[in-house]
């Protein structure tokens, strides 16, 4: 997955310039943060799989071993 940072604009002295770069940038930048909220929660869940097959190899192997 591609995450790209845009940088904040400079600040120029046409100010309809800037006020139109500042909302597209904010827009960008709540674009990525969404970007990165859904990769990390897909992540945490991969790693949340992964707790719950040890526990359950964990839990079989303990039973196993107790017979």
């Amino acid at each position: 997955m591609q995450f790209i940072k845009q940088a904040m604009p400079m600040y120029t002295h046409d100010q309809a310039a800037y006020v139109r770069q500042m909302y597209d940038w904010h827009m960008k930048m709540a674009q990525y943060h969404e970007q990165l909220r859904t990769f990390h929660l897909e992540r945490a869940k991969q790693f949340q799989k992964l707790s719950e097959e040890k526990a359950k190899t964990s839990e079989v192997s303990s039973d196993t071993s107790a017979a």
